[in-house]
């Protein structure tokens, strides 16, 4: 399997992003020019279009450029259609999305980065039909779904899972199953085996400690409610941060460690488990990980209290597609995205990553030869689960603020259930003011 390692991150695999910095409109020109809809077009009934726009960020990644690139040329010889790129930087999408359908100018099928942006115009088709037996895990497809109407089709569908080196996982005993107190103590035969190691290289500091969420699902706590509502500061999330900050309080996990960070402890054979996507094989090559350690990395579902369930915070990427004037024709560009075998091969020998729909996955050989994907499928896939917030447009600012709250309680700023308190009225007020 051929992949490259320049540009491949997960925010390029995931084709999008969430910066809502201004932006002029202009700048949304890409390397054709885009077909263009009238303002109100859902009002209007599905047709068909001789061309519709691809909006996203992957035509312009050199890793996944080729793979995409055969995905439209496919689809526009089959159908005999014009499938026009409008290319964006990754950390623009959303704005570019925002000023778009703003101006009453989306027309198409987009790249998922950035969509919630685009909820409150209701522009977005129902996809929920396409999905329909094609073997994708409900807590992914949560993630898109809003009133009921999923929104995007995921192309690729997993979590952000517990990565292990192998050889040093069997030798404490790590596996799926486990409670969280016989993984902490795992940990500690880590540690006592090497101080040298981190045992446990969990993010403890942003932009990425929302990870904090998994566990306090797994905790009990519900942290956001399907109406929006916050529970952090309940009890279960209170044990879920006191629990995560004893790690670190007994050098189970470092102080100050962003999921790049994580990615070259790991790498370099210097951490034992990290959290990160489906990706790792792939960063552990970028960053010039031992032979060893690429041949023995593995998975494990993530531990639970109590006899709760396991869960980890859903990642994925897919396709939208804008209601009304060539929506006939953009729901079929995503049903051959997503379904043709030679596309979903391309993509997952560019990225590594699997398929979204089973169905899919099923069919391509390479994949049922790869370990790590298969186990990463079963122990974390299995058990994604969506945030509530995903599908709000205000995702990112909570993500965000979630992990600047749990890094002050981590850097002893303040006590746990005081912190906690704070960043639920922080939480509440970006759900409130997105209502």
């Amino acid at each position: 399997m051929n992949i490259p390692n320049s540009q491949l991150s997960r925010r390029a695999f995931l084709g999008g992003g969430t910066a809502l910095a201004a932006f002029g409109v202009l700048a949304l020109a890409g390397c054709a020019t885009p077909a263009a809809t009238p303002p109100g077009a859902t009002a209007n009934a599905a047709t068909k279009a001789k061309t519709i726009n691809f909006y996203g960020n992957s035509l312009g990644e050199e890793a996944l450029k080729p793979a995409w690139q055969g995905i439209i040329d496919g689809f526009s010889k089959d159908a005999g259609v014009t499938v026009a790129p409008v290319i964006y930087p990754y950390d623009q999408a959303a704005t570019q999305l925002a000023l778009t359908g703003r101006s009453g100018k989306l027309l198409g099928v987009g790249q998922s980065g950035g969509w919630q942006v685009l909820t409150p115009m209701d522009l977005l088709a129902d996809l929920t039909e396409l999905a329909k037996g094609l073997g994708i895990p409900q807590g992914v497809l949560d993630s898109y779904t809003k009133d009921g109407k999923l929104l995007v089709l995921p192309l690729t569908a997993s979590g952000i899972g517990i990565a292990t080196n192998g050889e040093i996982a069997k030798s404490v005993g790590i596996k799926s199953g486990m409670t969280v107190e016989q993984f902490a103590t795992a940990l500690e035969k880590i540690k006592a085996q090497d101080s040298s190691l981190i045992p446990y290289a969990a993010v403890t500091k942003n932009p990425d400690l929302k990870d904090a969420v998994h566990w306090m699902w797994g905790f009990g706590s519900e942290v956001v409610t399907d109406d929006l509502k916050c529970t952090i500061g309940d009890a279960a999330s209170v044990k879920a941060i006191t629990w995560y900050k004893s790690l670190m309080d007994a050098g189970l996990t470092q102080t100050n460690v962003a999921r790049s960070d994580a990615r070259i402890l790991f790498a370099s054979g210097r951490a034992a488990l990290y959290d990160d996507a489906p990706l790792v094989p792939t960063f552990l090559k970028k960053n010039g990980a031992a032979q060893n350690i690429v041949d023995n990395v593995s998975a494990i579902s993530r531990p639970t209290v109590d006899g709760k369930k396991s869960y980890n915070r859903a990642w994925g990427s897919g396709l939208f597609a804008t209601a009304g004037e060539g929506e006939v024709t953009s729901r079929e560009f995503i049903t051959y995205a997503a379904t043709d075998v030679a596309a979903a091969t391309a993509l997952y020998e560019r990225s590594a990553v699997a398929p979204a729909a089973k169905s899919v996955a099923d069919k391509i050989p390479a994949l049922a030869a790869d370990k790590f994907q298969g186990t990463f499928r079963t122990q974390v896939s299995e058990h994604a689960r969506a945030a509530a917030w995903d599908r709000v447009a205000v995702t990112a600012q909570i993500d965000a603020a979630i992990g600047g709250g749990v890094a002050t309680i981590l850097a002893g700023q303040v006590d746990v259930q005081a912190g906690l308190n704070a960043l639920k009225k922080e939480v509440q007020g970006l759900l409130d003011s997105n209502s």
